[in-house]
């Protein structure tokens, strides 16, 4: 019945289409042609929310086979939901192939190849080849994490820190060979770098990464919170980190492994074991000790 099925979504893939004036294809929009390469065995088409793991070829009409970008990669559906890819993403599913002619202007290539520099223009005829690899529901990405949580925690982490900071598009700084990025800001009303033993009063907000939840905030003691710099078993080492990194004045934002704010305890009931955290930290002022 296999051969049945190929024949009925040959017709619904192609369904719709004009006349292309390229040999084997068919125009499917403005410019836009396609023709099917391959079928797979896959029933549903990718929604948003799901995760896609894309095979992509993209050369100039003529041109090698991914002479000017090529990769697999997965892909947020709804980021590539764009342009010729909003009829790409409308025929593929699982194990399907297909070959794409459009105007490079039809490309979303920002969400496809982020920070490429060589884009042709506009009006340059480009051929694009797509194959969709797998396709992951919310469901599915969220048990696959959970059974990398349970058997590795630590890549788990890792791999949600990486995950979070490239999706944020922001310019963290890791902090050495460490876990811990910051992005610090504010003119500082003193140059000098904290000292072990110097009294700080320090503000802050922490939170879960994975969801920004609050499980942290020296607000609600109604003050900054002060300790005597380098005094153990004061502040997490992640905060007294940041300190050290912060100059009077400044204020930062500091994704903390779990391994430098709550270990594998966690907090009852807000925070799982492993987890790395957010934290907004802002030292307000510096008694230099003498």
């Amino acid at each position: 019945m296999k051969w049945a099925w190929s024949i009925v979504w040959c017709c619904v893939l192609l369904g719709g289409c004009e006349r292309s004036p390229h040999a084997g294809y068919k125009q499917v929009d403005r410019g836009v042609h396609i023709r099917l390469l391959a079928l797979g065995d896959g029933d549903e088409r990718a929604v948003d929310g799901d995760s896609i793991h894309l095979d992509i070829r993209i050369a100039t009409w003529g041109e090698a086979p991914g002479s000017t970008f090529s990769t697999q990669r997965w892909y947020a559906a709804e980021d590539v939901r764009q342009g010729a890819f909003i009829q790409v993403l409308q025929r593929l599913r699982e194990g399907d192939s297909l070959s794409l002619i459009t105007p490079a202007a039809r490309i979303p290539w920002p969400a496809l190849a982020p920070g490429i520099h060589a884009v042709p223009d506009d009006t340059t005829d480009m051929v694009v080849e797509v194959a969709m690899r797998a396709i992951r529901t919310p469901a599915m990405i969220r048990a696959s994490a959970e059974r990398l949580r349970t058997a590795s925690p630590e890549t788990f982490e890792q791999r949600l820190i990486e995950e979070w900071i490239t999706r944020s598009g922001e310019p963290w700084e890791r902090w050495g060979t460490s876990s811990l990025h910051h992005i610090i800001t504010g003119v500082p009303s003193d140059t000098a770098r904290v000292r072990l033993g110097d009294p700080v009063v320090v503000e802050w907000t922490g939170a879960r990464l994975e969801d920004g939840v609050t499980i942290d905030d020296t607000d609600r003691n109604g003050e900054p919170f002060s300790f005597r710099f380098g005094d153990p078993d004061q502040v997490i080492e992640g905060i007294e980190t940041a300190v050290m990194l912060l100059r009077e004045g400044q204020e930062g934002r500091f994704i903390i492994p779990s391994t430098m704010a709550f270990g594998a305890r966690g907090i009852d009931g807000l925070l799982e074991p492993h987890t790395p955290v957010i934290y907004t930290v802002r030292l307000l002022r510096v008694e230099r000790s003498t």
